[in-house]
């Protein structure tokens, strides 16, 4: 009782057969032993954390934000439609010419 539920392992990954592979797991059991890497996730996930921002006012997205997206999608599918048409012409020509 009270201690730890879903413990997780630390690994790093390493080409098979490499000469660091022991010495890096032995480095991570010493600063396990050593409750180095449970002060190393508090500080970087229960820590400080990233300053927030002093101008917490977010706009909201309009037609003008976002309207290039739909530009370039509409101009994307009229290239692939003409490349699936010459393609197809191209294939059609190639057909008919080795039946003749």
């Amino acid at each position: 009782i009270g201690g730890l539920i879903d413990s997780k392992g630390y690994g790093i990954g390493t080409p098979m057969g490499s000469p660091y592979r022991d010495k890096i797991t032995i480095a991570i059991l010493q600063l396990q032993e050593e409750d180095k890497l449970h002060v190393m996730k508090e500080k970087w996930w229960r820590g400080n954390g990233c300053p927030e921002d002093e101008n917490k006012e977010a706009s909201a997205l309009g037609i003008q934000n976002i309207g290039g997206i739909f530009i370039v999608l509409a101009a994307g599918l009229v290239l692939s439609v003409f490349v699936a048409m010459v393609e197809f012409i191209y294939k059609l020509r190639k057909t008919a010419e080795r039946e003749q």
